[in-house]
C-alpha cells in the first residue's frame, strides 16, 4: 500500500483539488483488467457484478468439499493479478476464493471511497451467502484483509447481518488519521477533511468477535506495527493471535516461516 509514500505532494494538491487529490492519495488503483488465465490462475472465474449500478469485477473459484472459502480484499497498490500467486497458494490447498475489484482496481467502474467500498464489500457477501456468485460454500468463511483491505474487511464484520468464521489481517492500521499523525504529523490535521476515515482500531472494539490472526512486520515502515497491535488490542475476538514478523516490511509477509502458521489458522478455524 502506498498510502504516504505521496502524501507530501497529495496533501498539497488536496487543498487545491479536493476529492480527486484524496483518491489519489488513498486508492491508487492499477485500473487494468486482466483475465485470470492471463493471470495464470486455471480454474479461476471472472464475474461481473453490478452493485449500485456499478459493475465490479470478481475472481472466484469454489472449496474442495468440506474446505474453507477465503473471501480477499486487496490493498491499494496493483490489482488481482498482482495476487494471482497468493491465490494459487490458496488454491493448492483446496481453498475457494471470492476476490473482489474495488471501484476503480483491475477493470470495476466507479470512484473509490469509504462508503463506496463498504456498500460494494457488503454486497458481495450477501451475493455470496445467498448463492449468486456460483460459489457454495462447504466449509467456513474466512475473511482475509491485506493492508488497506483490512479496514474494509473490519468494516464488513461491523455489520450485524455478517457472520464469518474466522478473520485474518495483514497490516491493518488504526485509522487514516493515526498514519497520518506518524508519518506526516504537520499537516495530519487535513485527513480530517477526507470523506474517507476509516477508524479499524474503533471498529475493532465492536466488529471483531470471531476467532483472529493479525500478521505484521516489526520492520514496517509504512504501517507501523504498533498500529497492528492496537487493532489486535481493540478486538474482544477468541481466541486471537498477533503474529509479528521478524524484521519483515509491509509486502513481505509471506515467508516459509509464517505461512505454516497462516494455513494452521486457516484450517483451523
Amino acid at each position: 500500500m502506498r498510502l504516504f509514500l505521496l502524501a507530501a505532494l497529495g496533501f498539497v494538491a488536496f487543498a487545491a483539488f479536493g476529492g480527486w487529490a484524496e483518491r489519489l492519495i488513498l486508492y491508487p488503483f492499477d485500473p487494468r483488467q486482466v483475465a485470470p488465465i492471463d493471470a495464470g490462475l486455471n480454474g479461476v472465474n471472472e464475474q461481473i457484478v453490478q452493485v449500485n449500478d456499478e459493475a465490479l469485477v470478481v475472481w472466484t473459484t469454489p472449496a474442495k468439499s468440506g474446505k474453507p472459502t477465503v473471501l480477499y480484499f486487496h490493498g491499494n497498490a496493483g490489482n488481482l493479478a498482482s495476487r494471482a500467486g497468493r491465490f494459487r497458494r490458496f488454491m493448492d490447498r483446496g481453498y475457494g476464493i471470492v476476490a473482489p475489484a474495488y471501484r476503480g482496481s483491475s477493470g470495476s467502474s466507479g470512484s473509490p471511497d469509504e462508503e463506496a467500498l463498504i456498500l460494494d464489500a457488503r454486497r458481495i457477501y450477501q451475493m455470496l451467502r445467498a448463492g449468486d456468485l456460483d460459489v457454495p460454500l462447504s466449509g467456513a468463511l474466512v475473511a482475509y484483509g491485506e493492508s488497506l483491505g483490512t479496514a474494509v474487511t473490519i468494516a464488513l464484520a461491523d455489520d450485524p447481518d455478517t457472520s464469518l468464521d474466522a478473520v485474518i489481517l495483514e497490516a491493518p492500521f488504526a485509522s487514516l488519521q493515526a498514519l497520518a499523525e506518524h508519518h506526516y504529523p504537520s499537516v495530519a490535521t487535513l485527513v480530517d477533511t477526507f470523506e474517507s476515515q476509516w477508524p479499524s482500531e474503533t471498529r475493532a472494539a465492536t466488529a471483531l468477535d470471531m476467532p483472529l490472526l493479525v500478521m505484521h512486520g516489526t520492520a514496517d515502515e509504512l504501517i507501523p506495527h504498533a498500529q497492528g497491535r492496537a487493532v489486535y488490542d481493540a478486538a474482544p475476538s477468541t481466541p486471537k493471535t498477533l503474529l509479528s514478523v521478524k524484521d519483515a516490511g509491509h509486502t513481505d509477509l509471506w515467508r516459509s516461516d509464517t505461512l505454516p502458521k497462516l494455513w494452521r489458522f486457516i484450517d483451523q478455524h
